[in-house]
């Protein structure tokens, strides 16, 4: 008996230093950069000239003093890029300064002194995503090793845009004629968005007249195509006010959407007034993921087939089309304020939505329609699909125009 128990204990003994005496500092004491166990991004918004402070912390308390060298590391961005699926470039040279690398995480403490990295927005240009890898070179003191994962910080550079943005009190919103399927008069066309075999719908908004109410005057929908997939807060029958519903998220045939299955989804965030949020649903084929500010909230498998955003139901016309801010013809309109919305004919990876909140190049391959909602108006009253693929937004009702709104927000 003692002989198995010997041997049952070596055995384990090697399995656990086969897996997990690679990266030693990964199961003892080890410093990382701060912010980076849950994420290695560090969101920089900048505004002119601004500074931030980069910290090193320890997982234990330093006996004596620690210190670290930090240092920025242009040629950890490429591995990143190919990691996350981005597509992010460094800051030009010059537009950025670390001062202080050499940090020291004091007796007693966990925390090291900040290094303090400064950037100007006036060096940075709207449509690019700037990204700085920042990572500890050395560590010196209490035979600390450092933890991998958390190495490196890759710090996000937004460059604060400020613009106007579309108002809806209610009673108004945005159609998009060259969607339909048919025109008023009942003539036939062909429409892009009839059988997308993949698709990304994203739009910035800040909702308002939220509550916890469920009832069918509380309904506030945002965009989409009633019967087929329609992002709105509450649905009246089960799903309160201040909670985001995309129904129904038909996928199959692009006919009738009842003979389709459906992915309805809700998120079980609670929203609220005056607040802005970055929304995305994202279909590539196989599965059809709901994001919240950039962050995957809900993924499901789908059987497969297209997306129909032109109709929302036989023998519904064309006031049941894809529209923004109304729904179910205008039974319901949305109110709040809403930004930079977007059609995509290809699924969007987390982190390209993350990078493009505020702006993306309006030539960006699979981008179908985009409205940037910041009150520039076309002489006929309609908002410009930026593309230039002519998908214009055509206002019903009376459209406020809020003026100095900052993204990031």
């Amino acid at each position: 008996m003692k002989t198995m128990k010997k041997y049952i204990f070596l055995t384990l003994a090697l399995a656990v230093c086969l897996t997990g005496c690679k990266k030693e500092p990964e199961y003892g004491d080890a410093v990382y950069m701060t912010g980076t166990l849950t994420t290695p991004t560090i969101q920089f918004n900048i505004e002119g000239e601004q500074s931030i402070g980069l910290t090193v912390s320890s997982s234990a308390k330093a006996v004596n003093p620690v210190k670290v060298q930090i240092a920025p590391d242009p040629s950890l961005l490429e591995a990143y890029n190919n990691q996350v699926g981005g597509s992010y470039v460094l800051p030009p040279e010059g537009s950025y300064s670390l001062e202080g690398g050499d940090v020291t995480i004091e007796s007693g403490k966990i925390v090291s002194t900040p290094a303090k990295l400064t950037a100007n927005s006036d060096d940075l240009s709207f449509g690019y995503q700037y990204c700085l890898p920042v990572t500890i070179k050395s560590v010196e003191g209490d035979g600390l090793g450092v933890l991998e994962s958390s190495r490196t910080a890759y710090v996000m550079l937004n460059k604060v845009m400020t613009s106007k943005v579309a108002q809806l009190r209610g009673g108004a919103w945005f159609d998009v004629p060259s969607f339909y399927d048919e025109d008023k008069d009942g003539t036939e066309v062909v429409s892009p968005v009839w059988a997308l075999n993949a698709m990304t719908l994203e739009i910035k908004v800040r909702p308002a007249n939220l509550s916890t109410s469920i009832a069918e005057s509380s309904i506030n929908p945002i965009m989409g195509s009633h019967e087929s997939l329609l992002l709105r807060f509450g649905d009246g029958s089960s799903i309160p006010a201040n909670k985001l519903n995309f129904a129904k998220v038909s996928i199959g045939t692009p006919y009738h959407p009842d003979e389709k299955p459906h992915y309805e989804s809700t998120f079980e965030e609670t929203f609220e007034n005056d607040v802005w949020y970055h929304i995305a649903v994202v279909y590539d084929g196989s599965k059809v993921r709901f994001y919240l500010n950039g962050n995957l909230e809900i993924e499901k498998p789908t059987t497969g087939g297209v997306i129909n955003l032109a109709m929302s139901y036989g023998g519904h016309g064309w006031d049941d089309t894809f529209a923004i801010g109304r729904s179910y013809g205008t039974h319901w309109t949305y109110k709040g304020c809403l930004s930079e919305c977007r059609l995509w004919t290809v699924a969007r990876s987390a982190a390209e939505l993350q990078a493009g909140v505020c702006y993306v190049d309006p030539t960006s391959e699979g981008l179908l329609a985009y409205w940037k909602f910041d009150g520039t108006l076309q002489d006929d009253g309609t908002v410009l699909d930026e593309t230039g693929h002519g998908h214009n937004a055509h206002p019903s009702g009376s459209i406020n125009w809020l003026d100095n709104q900052k993204c990031p927000f």
